[in-house]
């Protein structure tokens, strides 16, 4: 994978297309790739678009996400828009009951929570604060959105 990198960087070009480029890789080579992708991107005139499924990747070098899933765009958001404005609270079933849905971007139920998704999670810890709402990692946000149900769906 390296190789192939170092080819592909060999032709100076614009834009990368790369396809689960460190899958597979040690967590050491990993971190050395994702430098190499952020140095190539501190020229302005660079880009990359990185499908990957390795989220901590994603985390580290992207600006923006799209995820995609069944063939369909789910959300296309800023990175750091989705990491530290959106959040997930906690909720029990009685609790969730008594929830705005027009406050919700999505929810998904357990056994014995609920948790919900929201857009603003500021506004919400102002709006309930007794309500724990932590920050969500993108595989948060993803599987909230995947295995969980949007509101008025």
């Amino acid at each position: 994978m390296k190789l192939a990198i170092a080819v592909a960087l060999a032709h100076h070009p614009k834009l990368l297309i790369l396809d689960e480029a460190t899958s597979g890789l040690d967590p050491i080579v990993r971190d050395e790739i994702l430098d190499v992708f952020l140095e190539f991107v501190q020229d302005e005139n660079h880009s990359i678009l990185l499908s990957s499924h390795i989220t901590s990747d994603l985390e580290k070098v992207s600006d923006y996400i799209t995820f995609i899933h069944d063939g369909e765009i789910v959300i296309t958001e800023n990175k750091d828009k989705l990491t530290d404005d959106y959040g997930i609270m906690r909720r029990t079933k009685a609790q969730f009951n008594n929830l705005n849905t027009t406050e919700m971007f999505a929810y998904r139920k357990h056994e014995h929570q609920v948790d919900v998704l929201v857009a603003d999670r500021r506004e919400m810890a102002n709006k309930y604060g007794d309500i724990p709402i932590d920050r969500p990692s993108i595989e948060d946000v993803m599987l909230t959105l995947v295995r969980g149900e949007k509101p008025n769906a």
